[in-house]
């Protein structure tokens, strides 16, 4: 069974270093602390992990809730802002730990599925959005969402075509993969994500393009956090945000891989978030992005046959090694390559096909995830989600009959 667990986490984490690589440019975040997290994830957390299959690493559903923080606490200085997020995830973990003593993870799976699933499709809106501009390889305008939308045309009207064809080719050719491909045994095992990265940095050395920047020196990628702001308003929303948003994804993920397992084992859920949150604190501390149970990466793990938590090891152990042996070819990866892989995700989280299903089945909670979309969009996330449990409680009041069955098939 080990030979298992370590095959798992070697196709894991050839899935998890272009995403890693993606998930810490779209974050604010310097290049290398996604695949910090994810080491950090696999090698030390998953060992006191209360879950059996999942994936510890960072995920594009914190993207929004970090680059966020990055953006209000910095106020226009990247690296201050990049510090001052970093003591917020210190302090969302130190949260993350207490609370892991206490029965919210459990009461955390009772949480109204619309407002999770109105979240879940504002931060893909968010991310499509934002890694729009990057595909084209023009310069987003330091505006909010909805009038960032309205500079999308303007994206197109000064589209760099290099930059453009790459990001398109790997979106086409992701999508063709799985469509057509995946439905073949032989082809399960095949990391198309890094195939994907493989040909478009191919592409790219023959073309004018961005590049992603990689340190000389592995240990400039590490940084240490800075307090300065912590009595501020924004420092307290950004440390709730990144505890909620990122407890949640946590709880859910691991109970949707325990539907997922073969040997039906369920997860200690209050040792699960204890794990994160052990693990949250040292990225913290250190430079790095905070983690969550990533479900994409989860599922895989299911996928390539991993039997327990050593596969979670394995792929942190085995991008240790990449990163150690490999770090200077990532300096070939395009920025539009990555933008095109983050639109594909973000795109999943949107998931139109249930969106229209909620909307003819069930109002009530199609209400409900409109309200998450339309006040994240216009405010924040943390105002998209008090919205929706505003709505939620108030429909519940008047439909109780109603609330969230059009999500139960789902």
């Amino acid at each position: 069974m080990t030979s298992n667990n370590f095959v798992s986490g070697l196709l894991v984490s050839f899935i998890a270093l272009p995403l890693c690589v993606a998930i810490s440019l779209a974050s604010g975040f310097p290049v290398l602390s996604g695949i910090f997290t994810a080491i950090v994830g696999g090698i030390l957390v998953s060992q006191i992990s209360g879950s059996h299959l999942t994936i510890n690493g960072p995920a594009a559903g914190m993207i929004v809730v970090i680059l966020d923080a990055v953006e209000k606490l910095g106020r226009g200085d990247a690296i201050l802002g990049y510090k001052y997020t970093l003591a917020a995830i210190v302090c969302a973990a130190l949260f993350q730990l207490v609370i892991s003593f206490s029965r919210a993870p459990v009461i955390m799976r009772k949480f109204p599925e619309s407002i999770i699933r109105g979240m879940m499709m504002s931060i893909g809106l968010i991310v499509t959005i934002k890694q729009i501009f990057v595909l084209c390889g023009f310069k987003a305008p330091k505006v909010g969402l909805i009038e960032l939308v309205a500079n999308i045309p303007n994206a197109f009207f000064n589209i760099k075509i290099e930059t453009f064809s790459i990001g398109v080719g790997a979106i086409i050719f992701i999508f063709l993969w799985k469509k057509f491909l995946e439905k073949f045994s032989y082809f399960r095992f095949v990391p198309v994500y890094l195939i994907a990265i493989t040909l478009g940095s191919i592409m790219a050395s023959y073309v004018n393009t961005d590049f992603i920047e990689i340190p000389n020196n592995l240990s400039s990628a590490f940084s240490l956090p800075n307090f300065g702001k912590f009595f501020s308003a924004e420092f307290f929303f950004a440390v709730f945000s990144i505890f909620a948003v990122g407890s949640l994804e946590t709880v859910l993920s691991a109970i949707a891989i325990d539907k997922i397992d073969p040997e039906k084992r369920c997860a200690d859920l209050k040792k699960d978030l204890r794990g994160v949150g052990f693990g949250n604190l040292i990225c913290g501390l250190f430079g790095g992005l905070p983690m969550i149970a990533e479900i994409v990466r989860s599922t895989a793990n299911v996928k390539y046959g991993a039997s327990n938590k050593w596969s979670n090891f394995f792929h942190g152990f085995c991008l240790l090694v990449m990163i150690t042996v490999f770090c200077d070819y990532l300096k070939f990866i395009p920025t539009s390559l990555l933008a095109g892989m983050l639109i594909m995700i973000g795109w999943e989280m949107i998931n139109l096909q249930l969106f229209v299903q909620v909307f003819r089945k069930n109002k009530v909670d199609f209400i409900v995830i409109i309200s998450v979309i339309f006040f994240t969009l216009k405010i924040d996330l943390l105002a998209g989600i008090s919205s929706g449990i505003i709505f939620y409680l108030i429909l519940q009041k008047i439909f109780p009959d109603r609330v969230n069955q059009g999500l139960d098939q789902h």
